[in-house]
């Protein structure tokens, strides 16, 4: 057989996924080529007229196989972007989506605001609850220097996950733990100044009917939300009443159309909150602060 060069094996597999009825086709294989060749995507054409390795054409072979199967490209790759960072992704930890960035920069903005203004110390405590790959508190504790916090899930294998992300900080190892707990049981009452999360916000009658990507590889414990998506939201906003200082903060993530039902969740324990929407109008996330009541 005539050996080929990388950009025709691009192309092949490029046909063989839009075939498939993958998406972004083009983006896939240049994200799976640039990973196994090490370079930048932006460099991949310096290496089109190569004459592809053995190594290369088997790599790629299986890595297209996987993904017309289904399987989400960032556990083919087993690391994703996040931020600035670059996170380990496998199954077991919910993969970092563009839409929790922007519930952490509108968190970091808040509690910007609530340090200048002299709500939370420099130093303040955190807790990220289902904490997955750690993306939330990692960024958290990467974007405040003096804050201390703890990684929190409940599953065994996300937190796996999570030490290993942190391994790649090693800064970090004096001011994050990692606590396997169920939401914030494992936490000392008026112990936090800070709650971060995304929950399992999914109802449980649309779980079926999400991509195949999601429904059969991501792990439904990170998004089954109960009968009505709010099961979760519910256990945590209770308990984070009891868990965070007056005038903490509790920033959690939410599906599109939840809003309402969550404003009617909150009781007297919050003297104010913010609903705020992703960049494409959807209803995305909450920030609540606890009342001295």
């Amino acid at each position: 057989m005539m050996a080929q060069t990388i950009q025709q094996l691009m192309q092949q597999a490029r046909r063989q996924l839009t075939e498939t009825g993958i998406e972004d086709s083009s983006f896939n294989v240049n994200c799976m080529a640039s990973a196994i060749l090490g370079v930048d995507i932006g460099q991949l054409p310096l290496h089109w007229p190569e004459t592809a390795t053995s190594e290369f054409v088997d790599r790629l072979s299986c890595m297209v196989h996987r993904r017309c199967a289904n399987e989400p490209l960032q556990y083919i790759l087993q690391n994703w972007s996040f931020l600035d960072m670059t996170l380990v992704t496998r199954p077991g930890a919910l993969i970092p989506r563009p839409e929790t960035e922007e519930v952490f920069l509108a968190a970091a903005q808040a509690i910007e605001q609530a340090i200048e203004q002299g709500g939370l110390p420099q130093n303040f405590r955190f807790a990220d609850i289902g904490t997955g790959t750690g993306a939330l508190g990692l960024a958290l504790a990467r974007r405040f220097k003096g804050a201390v916090g703890l990684l929190i899930d409940i599953s065994s294998a996300a937190l796996d996950i999570a030490c290993e992300n942190l391994t790649a900080y090693s800064e970090l190892y004096t001011r994050v733990g990692v606590v396997r707990s169920d939401l914030l049981s494992a936490v000392r009452r008026t112990s936090l100044h800070v709650i971060i999360s995304n929950p399992p916000y999914v109802n449980l009658a649309d779980v079926g009917t999400l991509m195949p990507e999601v429904r059969d590889h991501e792990p439904h414990l990170a998004l089954d939300g109960g009968v009505d998506g709010l099961v979760i939201i519910e256990r945590l906003i209770v308990q984070a009443a009891e868990k965070l200082v007056v005038g903490g903060l509790l920033i959690f993530e939410h599906g599109h159309g939840q809003r309402q039902a969550i404003i009617k969740l909150l009781g007297d324990a919050w003297s104010d909150y913010r609903a705020g929407d992703d960049l494409c109008g959807h209803e995305r996330y909450f920030i609540l602060i606890r009342s001295g009541k």
